[in-house]
């Protein structure tokens, strides 16, 4: 072979293989924009699928809110809550219809029944009761408020020193002889007003003994009559007829003078 020859394989030897490096280098490119181009498509879906989610989480209605479930309740008193002074939720745990529902503040009259006509309060029944209360120029103080229910058979009980500016849910518990209320204030503690119900009844149970004791012990006067001093009537004799006046003399005994007697003799 000649010297051009072998030059000439050389050179053929070489294109070659720039030619598969050439190659190489290209499909390297390919696969890696071909990746890119994949992680892209797969980042939008992601995205367009996240974005619909959201989309349809706020489309989507919520659950009942407080407000609405607050809306559904019936009410006692008045019965836009929201211009109501105070608003508080009231469960009805009596075990008996409550037909009557009434306020006072302080010393005043009650209210007439709150329920609504037609209405009653059932048994475990959760009703709003709200209420507007202003006093020009009094300080609004807790247990100011009194509450009086009726119940179905016609009993009433009062719920002295009712906390409705502290309060934000109660219920209304009953026993024998007083009913009371167990409540949670605005600061999340529960409270209860039995022993205060309890304490009032036992106070008015002494007021009536010593009533009672007061008036068996105390002696009843007797009425005061004027009399006049009574007389015996003296005794009288009766007369007696003669004849028996005759017989009386004849027989008394006649005494005889002996001188008499001698004299006659002679």
């Amino acid at each position: 072979m000649n010297i051009k020859a072998l030059a000439a394989l050389a050179a053929a030897a070489v294109m070659a293989a720039s030619l598969s490096a050439c190659g190489k280098k290209t499909g390297d490119k390919d696969k890696t924009s071909s990746k890119a181009e994949s992680s892209a498509v797969e980042k939008d879906a992601e995205s367009t699928v996240e974005e619909d989610s959201a989309a349809e989480s706020s489309e989507a209605p919520t659950e009942s809110k407080p407000e609405e479930e607050e809306e559904k309740l019936n009410y006692i008193g008045e019965k836009d809550a929201k211009k109501a002074d105070y608003s508080v939720e009231l469960t009805n745990g009596t075990e008996h219809e409550i037909i009557g529902f009434a306020i006072n503040y302080g010393d005043g009259e009650y209210s007439e029944n709150l329920i609504p006509s037609g209405e009653d309060f059932e048994i475990d029944e959760v009703r709003r009761f709200n209420w507007s209360h202003t006093v020009s120029g009094d300080v609004m103080m807790l247990g100011d408020f009194n509450v009086e229910i009726t119940l179905e058979d016609g009993n009433r009980f009062e719920l002295h020193g009712f906390p409705l500016t502290d309060m934000l849910s109660g219920e209304i518990r009953l026993m024998d002889e007083y009913a009371f209320l167990v409540y949670t204030n605005k600061i999340g503690d529960v409270k209860d007003t039995m022993k205060k119900e309890a304490d009032i009844v036992e106070a008015e149970k002494e007021k009536e003994e010593a009533k009672t004791s007061t008036t068996t012990e105390a002696p009843i006067p007797e009425p005061e009559t004027e009399t006049e001093p009574v007389t015996e009537p003296e005794p009288q004799t009766e007369p007696q007829p003669e004849s028996q006046a005759e017989n009386s003399q004849a027989e008394q005994p006649q005494v005889t003078d002996p001188q008499i007697v001698e004299e006659q003799t002679w």
